[in-house]
């Protein structure tokens, strides 16, 4: 069995393993507001069965608890060591990411297709009823992360709000993958072509 070290990398949002020089495997995250999310947990095939990636899991989870701050589990391996290991229970993150959006949206669509059935995500079309659409225009004139959405006539959909009021108009920062580029998108008015 290998020598594995094991590297918190706080500029890269992850805990690394490495092999001599070799990195072996991460678990990622990113860290919107006032949480973090596992998004990645990656070992070598060659270094499997070692115990390498519940190390580097339980290397985040180190790393949150002196930064005091909480864990969503997005990542199918890191959810299931969250169940085995009630440790992780007290630092697990149980509230709910508001994403505010329309079906008719592509962008929108393609995020309500990996939430599904999430409990973490609560999915409000804003375009079902005037009190969500109310609820939505209210964050989207309050923050700053619409400026440039409203400055470019953009509607600012998907939009992602954490609970402690953190917004963000990035999928990745909340553990998502954001729709595939499908090459280039012309404007009505011809431009962006």
């Amino acid at each position: 069995m290998a020598e594995i070290k094991y590297n918190y990398e706080k500029e890269q949002n992850r805990v690394a393993a490495y092999d001599g020089s070799k990195c072996v495997g991460t678990c990622e995250y990113t860290a919107p507001g006032s949480i973090w999310i596992i998004t990645h947990t990656k070992v070598d095939p060659a270094y499997g069965g070692q115990g390498i990636a519940g190390a580097l899991v339980d290397g985040v989870m180190q790393e949150a608890k002196k930064a005091g701050v909480k864990v969503k589990p997005f990542c199918s391996y890191a959810a299931k060591l969250f169940q085995k290991n009630p440790a992780y229970g007290e630092q697990e993150d149980h509230s709910v990411i508001t994403v505010y959006g329309m079906p008719t949206c592509p962008d929108c669509a393609y995020v309500d297709a990996q939430i599904a059935d999430h409990p973490s995500f609560q999915f409000v079309d804003v375009g079902a009823h005037v009190k969500n659409l109310k609820a939505f225009l209210r964050v989207r004139d309050k923050s700053p992360v619409f400026d440039d959405a409203k400055e470019n006539g953009y509607a600012g959909i998907p939009c992602f709000v954490l609970a402690d009021g953190t917004v963000t108009l990035s999928p990745e920062a909340v553990g998502l993958q954001p729709k595939p580029a499908e090459g280039k998108a012309c404007r009505l008015d011809g431009s962006g072509c």
